[in-house]
C-alpha cells in the first residue's frame, strides 16, 4: 500500500501555479484571496496550502482540531507526535505567525507549562483544507 506521502496529486488535477512565497516578515491573512492562474480562480480547481499541507504542520493541527480539550500542553502535543522540542516549536512559530494557532504559558518556574490551541481563524482555515481534500477525494473516485 503506498503512504500518503508518496500520492501524486498531479495525476488527477491541474495543478495551478504556486502563491508567491511569504517573506519571512510577511504574515499570511485567513481568508486571503487566492491567486488565478490560467484565468481561473483557484477555488475552481483544488488548492492544497502548503502552510497547513506540510506533513508536521499537518499532523499537529489535525492533533488540535480533533482534541476534546480546548488546548493541548506543548510536551503532551511533542510525544504525542514524536518530535523534538526544536522541530515542534519551529512549525509551531510558522503557524502562529500564520494565525492559526497561539500559545500562552501557564504556571512559573518549574510547574510552567505552555498550552496551545487553535484561533478561530485556524479552524475555519483548516476546515477549508478539509474541504478541499474531500474535493480531491471525490475527484479520485470520480464522483
Amino acid at each position: 500500500m503506498r503512504s500518503a506521502g508518496s500520492l501524486s496529486l498531479s495525476m488527477m488535477l491541474s495543478v495551478p501555479t504556486r502563491p508567491p512565497k511569504l517573506d519571512a516578515k510577511a504574515k499570511r491573512t485567513p481568508g486571503e484571496k487566492k491567486p488565478i492562474a490560467d484565468g481561473k480562480a483557484l477555488s475552481d480547481v483544488v488548492y492544497l496550502d502548503p502552510l497547513i499541507h506540510e506533513r508536521t504542520r499537518l499532523s499537529i493541527l489535525t492533533t488540535l482540531f480533533t482534541s476534546t480539550d480546548a488546548s493541548i500542553s506543548f510536551s503532551d502535543l511533542r510525544d504525542s507526535l514524536s518530535l523534538t522540542d526544536g522541530n515542534l516549536t519551529t512549525h509551531l512559530r510558522t503557524l502562529e505567525s500564520a494565525e492559526l494557532l497561539e500559545r500562552a504559558k501557564e504556571g512559573s518556574g518549574r510547574n510552567s507549562s505552555t498550552m496551545i490551541r487553535m484561533t478561530a481563524a485556524g479552524k475555519k482555515e483548516f476546515k477549508g483544507y478539509l474541504d478541499q481534500l474531500e474535493t480531491l477525494v471525490r475527484a479520485a473516485r470520480g464522483k
